[in-house]
């Protein structure tokens, strides 16, 4: 059995306000594991991670495995000086991060982690750490495979598909899905949709529903009127939508769910809203 843990699924920025806990204040980052995975797979550093690492120290687990980032916004890598195994000796990880316009993986950690920003640098940390770009195309690690395939925000940024244990999980948090006729725009969704077909669980960004969206074209996300039509026909199990917008309360998020239920009915679509501390079986 292949589980899903969410961690964080707030997008832009954390929120700790009362209103917010239903569904959670931490930003992205999901946990895939499976009986045969020795390692962890994580995928994106947000606040969320934090709680992965202290989980992680508290029960003597496994310190060593994968981190795959789909990009290096600061919503995405906020928990990463935070992970209690990155302090530990026998912790031993490698971070695979897009190619960022000339940037590599080290560099953007370096300075996101210097003495200006913040006083633990990289070479401070006890554990093992390396870094390397992931490019397009399909990666094999031991127990699973990752495709990766470039996703549409405002800077490079990978969507993460996971092959393990016979079952495939997409993981698109930020992900702008275009709503214009142009050539490119149209050639881009049905390569979207190519790459989504089939899986037994999509986690997607909708950050907005379409009023919201009409002012934020072009910001990198996607609303889930759109994600809900492009996806009806990819015979998809399971979506979860995350990167809950932090002024979005509970009341208005259990509201969209009320709304997005009956939308999805009709597609006989089955779609739910991540929460922190979600956990997803897949049998």
């Amino acid at each position: 059995m292949v589980t899903i843990k969410f961690w964080g699924v707030r997008g832009s920025t954390p929120c700790a306000n009362s209103e917010n806990m239903g569904y959670g204040g931490n930003t992205t980052c999901v946990q895939i594991c499976s009986p045969n995975l020795h390692e962890l797979l994580i995928l994106d550093c947000g606040t969320g991670i934090r709680n992965l690492g202290n989980q992680l120290i508290d029960h003597e687990d496994s310190l060593t495995g994968n981190i795959f980032l789909s990009h290096p916004h600061w919503d995405h890598l906020q928990g990463f000086a935070f992970f209690k195994p990155f302090y530990h000796p026998k912790g031993k990880f490698k971070v695979h991060l897009p190619p960022q316009e000339g940037m590599s993986c080290n560099e953007i950690l370096q300075g996101h982690f210097s003495n200006t920003f913040f006083p633990v640098t990289l070479d401070m940390l006890s554990a093992e750490l390396s870094c390397s770009s992931i490019e397009e195309g399909t990666h094999t690690f031991e127990g699973y495979r990752v495709q990766m395939m470039w996703g549409r925000h405002t800077i490079p940024t990978g969507i993460f598909k996971i092959h393990i244990e016979g079952k495939t999980i997409v993981f698109a948090p930020d992900n702008e899905l275009p709503h214009d006729e142009s050539q490119e725009s149209e050639a881009y969704l049905e390569q979207f949709k190519s790459f989504i077909h089939g899986a037994d669980v999509l986690i997607h960004d909708a950050q907005y529903n379409f009023e919201e969206y009409q002012s934020r074209i072009g910001w990198g996300h996607s609303n889930w009127e759109k994600v809900l039509e492009v996806t009806r026909e990819s015979q998809i199990k399971k979506v979860y939508f995350t990167h809950h917008d932090p002024d979005h309360s509970d009341d208005y998020l259990k509201q969209r769910s009320d709304q997005i239920h009956q939308m999805a009915g009709t597609y006989n679509q089955a779609v739910e809203l991540a929460r922190d501390g979600m956990t997803v079986e897949i049998s």
